[in-house]
């Protein structure tokens, strides 16, 4: 009878063993899996790529749930934003990104995609743009090279928080003087575009340190040659007239 028990309860712990090694190699089975896949096809609304330590590097996505933008690990309070890649440094701060859509309905639309490289703590300095505006059947296009600077000690978070506060202010006169203020105080300062303005023309703008305009290099739309220069009073002066 003792002999007949023990085989039964050996039987049992064999059959237990195997339970357990069956679901060990199983599970290893589907963690491997998981880690390394090939897929033919993935269809998603949003992927997010992270660290390991869960820093998020990338966020490619659709419209809808496309990242609102992170800087000193705070996530910017939501805003529509087109569809493409979102781009973070090592700090999870955002640092540029590829976007690209269409907007504007009853015949006048907006069309167009950006690649930008923000600087550090900040907005976009370099910006390649190609940027439509669609009336019927005419288009009225800008497309280029930007390049953007910002005044010394200013920050995004900074500005977006000095903005925020200014839409508080009742009297409309103000609160744009202040806005104004903000503006100049930490918004960005055109320094050189190289493209198509949506004038027509094609060509070379340089800019100041203020972005105050300074040198033309560029074809008009009528194909005009022109070189101009811009003087500290505003004058313009066309080096190519006779």
């Amino acid at each position: 009878m003792e002999k007949k028990i023990l085989n039964i309860s050996t039987r049992k712990v064999n059959l237990n063993f195997a339970g357990v090694l069956l679901l060990a190699i199983f599970l290893t089975a589907f963690t491997t899996s998981k880690m390394h896949q090939q897929m033919d096809e993935l269809t998603v609304k949003r992927i997010n790529i992270i660290e390991d330590d869960g820093t998020i590097r990338m966020v490619l996505s659709n419209k809808a749930r496309q990242h609102s933008g992170r800087m000193d690990g705070v996530d910017v309070p939501f805003r529509e934003r087109h569809a493409g890649m979102i781009f973070f440094n090592d700090e999870g701060d955002e640092c540029g990104g590829l976007i690209y859509g269409v907007s504007g309905e009853n015949g006048r639309k907006s069309s167009g995609m950006s690649l930008t490289f923000d600087q550090y703590k900040n907005d976009q300095v370099i910006q390649i743009l190609n940027k439509e505006m669609v009336e019927g059947e005419k288009i009225h296009s800008s497309r280029g090279f930007m390049i953007n600077d910002f005044p010394q000690g200013s920050t995004l978070m900074q500005t977006m928080r000095d903005m925020e506060a200014a839409k508080e202010i009742e009297d409309k006169n103000e609160r744009r003087k202040r806005m104004m203020e903000i503006q100049e105080q930490g918004g960005p300062r055109p320094l050189v575009f190289l493209g198509k303005s949506r004038d027509g023309s094609n060509g070379l703008f340089l800019n100041d340190e203020n972005g105050n305009p300074k040198l033309m290099i560029y074809v008009d739309g009528n194909g005009n040659p022109k070189i101009q220069t811009m003087d500290e009073n505003n004058e313009l002066k066309d080096l190519l007239e006779k």
